[in-house]
């Protein structure tokens, strides 16, 4: 029997195309986009020091790092489509996920986020210089001051905050801080309309 070597080269095509769309499928699942920005916003690229201005559509991808400056803010998509809007003068780095399937951990070092997502329930998980925290929960908001005080407000979900003093859960509604050398602890929540 006589072997086609059209047939061959079209099937190892086809053979080939198929790899490099499930590659390009896998690699689109893995990465956060920057959806807009205003004002200063820049990006450091995982393994280096320099900053470089971030323009929109910038993908992040794990260890690269955003930073915004004064009177500036951006928006940024994770890979499961939950937005996070990134508030002036915040610095944070996306970290590999801990488990697969799970999505980056947000590894805010200063400033304040805001997390939203119209989809279920989202496992996040998150850290600052003083604590940790997983949320499954569709909003929150995190804000991390210079000396490391963070105050997590969960609107939407729930909470587990934690460091090496102390560990609580949050329900939707509720607030929780941790302070230089303290263990973490439920605060009050303004609710304004």
């Amino acid at each position: 029997m006589k072997t086609n070597p059209l047939k061959i080269i079209l099937l190892l095509l086809v053979v080939w195309l198929g790899g490099q769309m499930k590659l390009v499928a896998q690699t689109a699942a893995d990465v956060s986009m920057l959806l807009t920005v205003e004002g200063q916003v820049n990006i450091s690229r995982a393994g280096t020091t320099t900053w470089r201005a971030a323009p929109t559509n910038s993908i992040l991808q794990n260890g690269d790092r955003l930073r915004t400056g004064l009177r500036s803010r951006a928006v940024v998509r994770l890979a499961n489509l939950s937005v996070v809007r990134v508030n002036e003068l915040t610095t944070f780095l996306v970290q590999p996920p801990a488990a697969p399937g799970k999505t980056a951990k947000l590894n805010v070092q200063s400033g304040s986020t805001y997390f939203f997502s119209r989809e279920r329930p989202a496992d996040v998980e998150f850290s600052t210089p003083l604590s940790s925290g997983a949320i499954r929960g569709t909003e929150f908001n995190l804000a991390v001051a210079a000396d490391g005080r963070s105050v997590v407000t969960l609107i939407d979900g729930a909470l587990s905050f934690s460091n090496s003093l102390g560990a609580l859960d949050l329900v939707s509604g509720e607030a929780a801080t941790v302070e230089p050398g303290q263990a973490p602890k439920k605060t009050a929540v303004i609710n304004a309309v």
